[in-house]
C-alpha cells in the first residue's frame, strides 16, 4: 500500500511504500533553481531525514529505501506527513538580501548551541544572529504552514516582526545555553 503526501504547498509530493519490511520513499518537486532541498518523513513522534532532492529531467527527485525498524526507532513510522525544506540557497554574489538592521546571517547556528540535543533539533538551515549583553538571539522566519522551529525551546521563544516579516527568536547565554527572559 502506498501513502502519498503533498509537500511545498501542493507543488510536490512524497510517497511511501512498504516492501518486505523495507520502506521505499520517493518524492518529486519542481526545480525552481533556488538551491538544495531536503526531504523529511514525519511520524507521530519524530521525523527522519530522507535525503537531498536531485535534478532529473527538469524536476527534483528523491529516492531512498530505509528499514521499517529504523523509522520506528526515530518515531517516523507510521508516517503522518512529509516535509521539504530549502537547506542551501543558490544566491548569486551581490544578490544576498541584507539581514534586518542589527542582525547578521549565519549559515550554521547549531554550532553556537551548548547542548547537542538543541543543535540536532535546529534541523539545519541558517538563522539571524544578534548579540546582546546577556548572550545572543537566534531567529528564524516564522511560518504557519511549517513545524515550529526548535521545538524543545518553545517556551523560551518570542515572535518578532523584523522589516515586515515574522520571526521566532530564541535567547541564549554566551555559552549556548538557553535563557529565560
Amino acid at each position: 500500500m502506498e501513502r502519498r503526501f503533498s509537500v511545498m504547498e501542493g507543488r510536490g509530493w512524497l510517497a511511501v511504500r512498504e516492501t518486505q519490511g523495507r520502506i521505499e520513499c520517493k518524492g518529486e518537486i519542481p526545480d525552481d533553481k533556488s538551491g538544495l532541498y531536503k526531504g523529511w518523513l514525519i511520524g507521530a513522534s519524530g521525523r527522519t531525514l530522507l535525503g537531498t532532492f536531485l535534478p532529473e529531467e527538469g524536476k527534483l527527485c528523491l529516492s531512498r529505501t530505509l528499514s521499517m525498524a529504523e523509522l520506528e526507532r526515530q518515531g517516523a513510522w507510521p508516517p503522518v506527513g512529509g516535509e521539504v525544506v530549502l537547506a542551501y540557497t543558490f544566491q548569486k554574489k551581490g544578490r544576498t538580501p541584507a539581514p534586518p538592521q542589527g542582525w547578521t546571517w549565519i549559515a550554521d547556528p547549531a554550532r553556537l548551541m551548548g547542548e547537542p540535543l538543541l543543535a540536532r533539533a535546529w534541523e539545519g538551515g541558517g538563522a539571524l544572529l544578534r548579540k546582546d549583553e546577556q548572550g545572543f538571539l537566534l531567529a528564524r522566519k516564522f511560518r504557519h504552514d511549517r513545524p515550529f522551529p526548535l521545538t524543545p525551546l518553545f517556551c523560551f521563544a518570542r515572535i518578532l516582526e523584523l522589516e515586515g516579516e515574522l520571526y521566532v527568536a530564541f535567547p541564549f547565554r554566551p555559552g549556548g545555553c538557553p535563557r529565560l527572559e
